[in-house]
């Protein structure tokens, strides 16, 4: 058995974590450095998710870490929203703003940013 991405493992554990508690109405924000280390690996290629289709196009800048990527329309929020929304997960456009919100909002609609 091998490893493989140690930031895909992770991704898993932080959008599926995300992913109950939202619902519930669950706050917990993961470190900023693990979210950057996700959102990173999501931004860089479709793995399980089409997460860089969905941000194709986009300046994607984290409000609360290091994270920055790509150029064009502005999408900028949160780390763990960012990698919710690369995730293909709608509701984390709540927490994001910039004309790139409309975007990946649209894109997420139609298919172009999910699996």
């Amino acid at each position: 058995m091998t490893a493989g991405h140690t930031a895909a493992w992770l991704g898993e554990i932080v959008v599926h974590s995300e992913d109950i508690r939202r619902p519930l109405g669950l706050v917990r924000t993961p470190p900023v450095a693990t979210t950057t280390a996700v959102a990173r690996f999501f931004a860089g290629r479709d793995f399980t998710v089409a997460s860089n289709t969905a941000i194709s196009g986009l300046r994607v800048e984290a409000t609360d870490g290091p994270f920055t990527t790509g150029s064009g329309d502005v999408l900028r929020g949160p780390t763990l929203s960012l990698v919710m929304g690369m995730a293909g997960r709608a509701a984390a456009c709540e927490d994001l703003e910039g004309d790139g919100a409309a975007v990946l909002r649209a894109r997420l609609r139609s298919g172009r940013g999910t699996s």
